[in-house]
């Protein structure tokens, strides 16, 4: 049976491969990067409290361990 395309083209092939596999896996890698990113997950915003908040009530009124909100 006669070949339908030039021998020269399995490298064009194999690069193609590897090329989508590569940029695949960047594709990837970058995502990874940004999901965890703090522009993503919005570390370093500081939040309005919805209510006043004492940490000296708390502490000294009520007697709460910080540790017990400060996990």
């Amino acid at each position: 049976m006669a070949q339908i395309f030039h021998p020269g083209i399995n490298v064009l092939a194999k690069a193609s491969i590897f090329g989508a596999v590569l940029l695949g896996a960047v594709v990837g890698l970058a995502a990874t990067a940004f999901d965890h990113s703090p522009y993503q997950n919005q570390a370093g915003i500081v939040r309005n409290q919805p209510i006043p908040f004492s940490h000296e009530h708390h502490v000294s009124g009520l007697g709460i361990d910080c540790r017990y909100c400060h996990t």
